[in-house]
């Protein structure tokens, strides 16, 4: 069963009305029976004067003529389907027409809309009668009722009338305010809310708007009743793009709630407003969709507050980083020399200890140089401490290229410098210890660029966990006695901690 629209049942019912104040008013004043009765009485002027007519010439017997002038009527009115003269003894005497067709049905002496009979007289005597045959004035049949003209009034007024009132009645209702059939608890209950609410219709029209969405909308001065909901200028939160889709929209192609949507709508020229958009969708008792329920969390602040935290994280962030950058300032000026960038002897001992307990307890072998600049006190009192310092940082730039990234490389003292190398017997550091002396002989050697007038050489010490040191500063003392005996030998040369008696060593 086809379910109508309220729409179209209101404009049935009213063209229905419509109908019956029409045939009140026919009754009343007689509307039809009036062209009814003009024309009956028009039919009889027209048979009176034909019988006037027809009386003198037919006591003329001119018969020619009666029959000239019967055709010229029948072929000039089309009501008049045919004529004839009849004489008393009702023979025909003139005929125009198939006058024993139309004239069946026709009572004795008598005259109806559809058959008329005048007489005529020759005298006082009756000398016969004019028979004329119209057309009737309402068609029989179901077929030709429709010809009728009160019929066919009735059908344009019917139809015409349910075509006005039904777009009377949609243009209408979508400017009809719903606050006058809400029940005015509901609608003050709907104002107080804080968040917005708006009731569109299944084509997206607005129906109903609470006053918080219309503030918020800045519609607080205009009517968005019977507007499209979608026509207002949602964005994407944060850009000036058209949001790609509407819940609401979403919500009527299928059916299934939207929540947590957020959309922004320019209010004003400098003002944009953030909603949370929840939509659901409204169902009748049929299971059709009428159309949507949504509301409008407005988050403007909140956002504006999540931008200022935002840049306040941005700016912690900055300062945490030029604080972490200046913390490393200080661990680099606290840990290294300035000199030539090496750890400083706090820093290295520190490291040193950690290494040292690490490998007494994982079994791991562990050694240490010591390495001092041969005859740098000659270089500073014959060249000058700026020579001797460059000197120092060239040494310890060499030294650097020729260990590992996880060496420790400590400047001692003033041009003595210590090496840690965790995981490294003492055999394997002796190669490392030859190496870097070469390097540095060969670096003075190539590049003498202090016009000194002697060589650049290193003095190295070694010592290792093996050799049976208890603690670090008894490694570090076991390589620097070490160093000594390459001293007292002559320099620019590498001793080991093991090939040496104690009574070799030199103190002081």
């Amino acid at each position: 069963m086809v379910k109508l629209t309220p729409i179209v049942r209101i404009s049935i019912g009213l063209a229905l009305l419509s109908i019956s104040i029409l045939l009140a008013a026919d009754a009343i004043f007689g509307l039809s029976r009036a062209r009814l009765e003009a024309t009956l009485d028009a039919r009889q002027k027209l048979s009176e004067t034909l019988a006037v007519q027809f009386s003198s010439l037919a006591q003329r017997n001119d018969y020619d003529s009666i029959r000239i002038s019967m055709q010229a009527l029948t072929q000039r009115n089309d009501d008049v389907l045919s004529t004839a003269l009849r004489d008393r003894k009702g023979a025909i005497l003139v005929r125009v027409g198939d006058h024993e067709k139309y004239w069946a049905g026709a009572l004795d002496e008598r005259s109806t809309p559809e058959h008329v009979q005048i007489p005529i007289f020759a005298g006082v005597n009756r000398w016969g009668s004019l028979e004329v045959s119209f057309t009737p004035l309402v068609s029989k049949g179901f077929s030709q009722i429709f010809s009728h003209p009160l019929v066919r009034l009735v059908l344009f007024i019917g139809v015409v009338s349910f075509v006005v009132y039904w777009i009377f009645l949609r243009r209408s209702l979508t400017h009809l305010d719903p606050a006058s059939v809400i029940p005015e608890r509901v609608k003050l209950a709907l104002n107080a809310l804080s968040e917005g609410v708006v009731l569109n219709d299944e084509n997206g029209r607005i129906v109903l708007a609470n006053t918080a969405f219309e503030e918020r909308a800045g519609a607080a001065d205009i009517s968005l009743l019977g507007r499209k909901l979608s026509d207002l200028d949602w964005t994407i939160p944060g850009s000036n793009q058209a949001a790609p889709s509407l819940p609401w929209n979403t919500v009527m192609l299928d059916g299934q709630r939207q929540t947590g949507v957020a959309l922004s709508l320019p209010t004003s020229k400098d003002t944009t407003r953030t909603f949370m958009v929840n939509s659901s969708p409204i169902i009748d008792d049929g299971g059709n969709k009428r159309g949507a329920l949504t509301t409008f969390d407005d988050v403007t602040e909140l956002e504006k507050k999540n931008e200022e935290l935002k840049k306040m994280l941005q700016m912690l962030e900055s300062s945490r980083g030029e604080v972490r950058h200046q913390n490393e300032k200080l661990q680099i000026l606290a840990t290294r020399d300035t000199l030539t960038n090496c750890l400083n002897r706090r820093s290295f001992f520190d490291c040193l200890d950690a290494e040292f307990e690490n490998a007494r307890k994982d079994d791991l072998p562990l050694s240490c140089i010591m390495a001092d600049i041969d005859h740098f006190k000659s270089i500073n009192d014959n060249f000058g401490h700026a020579t001797g310092d460059q000197v120092i940082r060239e040494v310890a730039d060499v030294l650097r290229i020729g260990l590992r990234s996880i060496d420790l490389l400590g400047r001692y003292g003033g041009e003595e410098f210590c090496i840690v190398l965790p995981g490294v017997n003492s055999l394997k550091t002796m190669d490392i210890a030859e190496r870097l002396r070469s390097l540095v002989d060969a670096k003075f050697r190539d590049e003498n660029n202090y016009k000194l007038d002697r060589r650049i050489t290193l003095s190295f010490g070694v010592s290792s966990l093996e050799f049976g040191a208890t603690d670090s500063s008894q490694l570090v003392d076991q390589a620097d006695k070490a160093l000594y005996v390459s001293k007292n030998n002559g320099r620019n040369c590498v001793t080991r901690w093991s090939d040496i008696q104690a009574d070799d060593v030199a103190f002081g």
